[in-house]
């Protein structure tokens, strides 16, 4: 992901992050995992200037039983948590734009 992200921002001045709305969220089979990953992940788009959701994070741990395939997620709880992820994400998308259209990032 980061190397796809350092492309991205090329070249100099005309970096594709660059105030554009973004949210960092992760799941891993270990209990601190993603959070190192996404610790790593910030970092990089703070460099690329991108506009960070940073409420709510989103730490996960990945099982089977949570996420047995396809795109599904079979815990209720889980379901409600991402459900409330993404419409939290939606509002900052929608504030980000609201307060830097992107074609003026440009």
């Amino acid at each position: 992901m980061k190397n796809a992200i350092d492309w991205a921002s090329r070249p100099w001045g005309q970096n594709s992050f660059d105030h554009i709305p973004a949210g960092v969220i992760g799941a891993s089979i270990g209990q601190i995992g993603t959070a190192v990953a996404q610790q790593s992940l910030r970092a990089v788009l703070t460099f690329c200037n991108a506009r960070q959701m940073t409420a709510p994070e989103a730490y996960m741990q990945y099982t089977q039983q949570i996420f047995p395939g396809e795109g599904e997620v079979a815990d209720e709880s889980t379901k409600a948590f991402l459900s409330n992820y993404m419409a939290e994400f939606r509002d900052h998308v929608v504030r980000v734009l609201a307060g830097l259209p992107r074609q003026a990032a440009s």
